[in-house]
């Protein structure tokens, strides 16, 4: 895939990122309602450079936009726990993923890793209480971003 055709799906994935708040997954542009026909019509190779091209994307999002707290402190859950975030990005390709036993166990592991940065959040902010709400709201909308379905849990 040569640069420009890299730098459109970077733009589209901005797009939609920016519309629908969320970065989108292979499994989504597929499923969009202006762009299903030439994502599902794609070949294994095409298929696999649009991936490479979601995660370069993802990739650069995470070691550039890291100026607040709450960005910081997921930066921090994506460097420690590097295998954990593609695994359950892995798994928020799709509905029928999110659905699965697998899904349920790595999000209980991604859970828990929110929870243990939004204690270290809250403990920055005790004495900042009117902020406290927005700062735990930014850091979820960051999770959301990344893991579009993290709310599919049983």
């Amino acid at each position: 895939m040569n640069q420009q055709s890299k730098d459109q799906i970077f733009q589209l994935l901005s797009n939609i990122e920016e519309n629908k708040k969320v970065i989108p997954t292979f499994s989504d542009m597929c499923n969009h309602p202006l762009l299903w026909a030439r994502f599902s019509a794609m070949e294994w190779k095409e298929k696999s450079e649009i991936q490479e091209c979601i995660n370069e994307y993802i990739e650069m999002k995470i070691e550039t936009l890291w100026k607040t707290k709450w960005w910081q402190l997921f930066q921090r859950f994506y460097e420690s726990e590097n295998e954990l975030f593609w695994k359950f990005r892995e798994l928020n390709e799709s509905d029928e993923t999110a659905a699965t036993p697998e899904f349920q166990k790595i999000w209980k592991k991604v859970e828990d890793e929110m929870f243990r940065l939004e204690w270290i959040l809250t403990d920055r902010m005790l004495k900042q209480e009117k902020w406290l709400d927005k700062v735990l709201e930014s850091f979820y909308n960051i999770v959301y971003d990344f893991f579009p379905r993290y709310n599919s849990i049983e």
